[in-house]
């Protein structure tokens, strides 16, 4: 079997994806067309809808990689991260998440607003009016979306897109991604967030890590409207100091971010190489073996490394070029998906890429009418 995807398939597979979702959530629409109610403040067919989209999207992956015979366990890296470090940092990761781009989220809103495009709930949220509600939101809407969303985005499209490049993966998985959810309000904190993800993928190696910070952001989303509204109108009374307070939270938020992000990659790093073996100051040791190699003075020997101050020093390197082609370096090293080149077939991303983009455009002139 396969363990390995090209970009062009990792755009069919997004496109059967969609497919599939509309087919099911169109045919449960029509079945239950006035015939159902609603359930905690909420119609029973968007609960049905938000369940029936995450099958459609395993159901592909999973047909997609038997017909294809594709080792789906390869690809997507359905294995648990080794590093226990790795899945407590994705906590704060994911308050950081939220906190540096829910500005970039407020403002699109209020672009689209100046545009007439409606500005209420992004999505169709319950009243949690009571905790069963709130426990049912949380494995509809938290729980079932990581799974699905990120075994088909990270899973799938992630790998088949970086075998093109790196950045051409995080960045097309993204921007697919915030086309996927076909909601204008959504898009730009979908893409940001989308990136992360991609980047957490490649330094884990494990599409599980996704699934648990997808969860956590979906999580902590639902227990703020839940149980804290209150943010939402603190926020809006702001006013003008708004955009004073977004700003500072972006730019905090985003460098705070690439810190953990930093950290993340430093809990996962193997201490020892994969194959077999460690470098040492004495020589090369072997799992069964040691060369030694002993020069004629004695080796110094070298300083603890301080992480926090690698930490910063890492910061300050993402703003020049050659920080950035170290970052590159190191998800090549580190993502595990093969490079096939820029001269594949892409023809798959870029359909999938321009039916996204109408279906996005199609939704913003619906709102705006």
């Amino acid at each position: 079997m396969r363990k390995n995807l090209f970009a062009g398939e990792g755009g069919s597979i997004y496109l059967f994806a969609l497919c599939g979702a509309s087919i099911l959530s169109t045919a449960m629409y029509y079945i239950l067309a006035g015939r159902t109610g609603s359930f905690g403040g909420m119609s029973v067919t968007n609960w049905v809808a938000y369940a029936l989209t995450q099958v459609a999207f395993v159901a592909v992956v999973l047909l997609y990689s038997r017909f294809r015979r594709v080792d789906l366990l390869a690809v997507a890296k359905l294995r648990p991260a080794k590093s226990v470090g790795q899945y407590l940092l994705l906590v704060p990761i994911a308050v950081v998440c939220i906190a540096a781009f829910f500005p970039l989220y407020m403002l699109f809103a209020a672009f689209l607003g100046v545009m007439g495009y409606p500005t209420g709930n992004a999505v169709a949220m319950p009243s949690f009016s009571n905790p069963g509600v709130f426990v049912l939101a949380v494995v509809i809407m938290a729980m079932l979306p990581a799974i699905g969303e990120e075994l088909l985005m990270r899973g799938t499209v992630v790998p088949a897109m970086t075998s093109r490049g790196i950045w051409f993966g995080v960045f097309i998985s993204a921007l697919l991604f915030a086309l996927m959810h076909n909601n204008p309000m959504q898009t730009v904190y979908q893409f940001c967030f989308g990136a992360v993800l991609a980047i957490v993928f490649m330094l884990s190696r494990s599409v599980v890590t996704c699934m648990v910070l997808h969860f956590l952001s979906n999580f902590f989303t639902l227990t703020l409207t839940a149980y804290l509204p209150q943010v939402d109108e603190i926020i809006l009374n702001l006013g003008a100091y708004n955009w004073l307070t977004g700003t500072v939270s972006f730019v905090a938020g985003t460098l705070l971010l690439a810190l953990l992000l930093y950290f993340y990659y430093r809990a996962g790093k193997p201490r020892r190489n994969d194959d077999g073996y460690t470098v040492s100051d004495a020589g090369v040791v072997f799992e069964e073996y040691s060369l030694y190699a002993y020069a004629d003075e004695p080796t110094p020997k070298k300083k603890k490394p301080n992480v926090v101050a690698d930490a910063f020093r890492f910061l300050g390197s993402l703003f020049t070029k050659r920080g950035w082609r170290a970052v590159e370096r190191e998800l090549i090293i580190t993502c595990d998906i093969p490079y096939v080149g820029k001269t594949q077939p892409m023809l798959g991303v870029w359909l999938a890429i321009g039916f996204s983009a109408v279906y996005w455009v199609l939704a913003l002139l619906q709102g705006l009418l």
